[in-house]
């Protein structure tokens, strides 16, 4: 027995994701994105016992995870007090810190005001369990073109002062350049997908192919929108869309597989087309990026773009060449003998 839809949702549907899109506002720092830099701890000294450091997101942000008992103190690029997490697992900001606004972006948030270095702390809460990071200029390059040395060994070094249980120690590391992948595996993947689907709806109903293309491109982008978010350093969260417009092509293939009405199940396959095809373009810079903000192997992350945006091609391919969509064409009157016309 096939699942009745009111017509009307199809409609709420794409209304609903257009009210998540339009509201959506950045987090306090922009979130971690896709780069050929890699940047890493090498070394903390003198050695800290209860505090681990680490780069996350490429060469984005600095975090830091605090044990209970333990004390840390970050200094600002002015030596002004800046980050500090208490012995309970209490992380703070200081919002007098010009570097809290700093680095509210991975390129440096232009300061509207100015700051004092010797104000007096305004201590914000920003967390309660000893985790905080932070897009700190001081781990990754801020200028334009390649610098020197980013494409060796060795990399470009850098150091980052802290203050542990009262003790002065110094994170040090080094960022470089990594060679990027090539897309055109991909792309082509991509392709030879979109062509499968539309191979395939000369076999079963064009409307159906296209439907089960699209679930399918619902699928694998949920399944990388949710690795993405859980990559997500504390303090820098990427938007639900990465989640939510997957989601959306994925219930519009249930109802373009599910349902009886064609002209609803083709406006259900352009639909997730539309949704699943947006949800790949905006992330196309993973099949050319060497680091991905992803829980997920790089392959996967790349693998799971390409075929949301191959199968979204199909779809809308095959839900516009099925006729569908299109307007009926009126019937002829009848005319003959027996026609008594006004």
């Amino acid at each position: 027995m096939a699942l009745r839809c009111p017509r009307p949702l199809l409609p709420a549907l794409l209304l609903g994701a257009l009210v998540v899109l339009g509201p959506a506002l950045p987090a306090a720092a922009d979130p971690p994105g896709p780069t050929d830099y890699r940047s890493e701890v090498t070394s903390v000294e003198p050695p800290a016992p209860g505090v681990e450091v680490e780069v996350v997101g490429g060469d984005g942000f600095l975090q830091v995870e605090v044990d209970e008992g333990h004390t840390l103190e970050v200094p600002g690029y002015s030596g002004e007090p800046y980050i500090r997490v208490q012995d309970d697992g209490t992380v703070q900001e200081n919002q007098a810190s010009a570097a809290t606004f700093l680095n509210q972006s991975r390129q440096g948030t232009d300061l509207d005001r100015s700051f004092d270095p010797d104000a007096e702390p305004v201590w914000q809460t920003v967390a309660t369990d000893g985790r905080w990071a932070w897009h700190d200029h001081r781990i990754h390059y801020m200028g334009q073109g390649t610098p020197a040395g980013a494409r060796t060994a060795e990399g470009v070094a850098w150091e980052v002062p802290m203050a542990v249980d009262g003790t002065d120690v110094v994170v040090s590391g080094d960022y470089r350049l990594l060679g990027s992948p090539s897309p055109l595996p991909w792309l082509l993947g991509a392709a030879v997908l979109a062509a499968l689907v539309v191979l395939g709806a000369r076999v079963v109903d064009p409307v159906t192919a296209g439907g089960l293309a699209v679930l399918v491109a619902g699928v694998v982008g949920v399944a990388a929108g949710v690795a993405q978010r859980a990559a997500d350093p504390p303090g820098a969260t990427t938007s639900p869309l990465v989640v939510v417009l997957p989601a959306v092509a994925l219930v519009a293939g249930v109802l373009a597989v599910m349902q009886r009405g064609r002209v609803l199940r083709a406006v259900a396959v352009l639909a997730g087309a539309a949704t699943a095809g947006g949800w790949a373009a905006l992330r196309l810079p993973v099949l050319w990026s060497a680091v991905l903000p992803t829980t997920l192997p790089a392959g996967a992350d790349r693998a799971a773009t390409a075929v949301a945006l191959g199968a979204a091609v199909g779809a809308a391919v095959v839900a516009v060449r099925s006729g569908a969509l299109a307007p009926p064409v009126p019937e002829d009157p009848p005319t003959g003998p027996d026609v008594v016309t006004p």
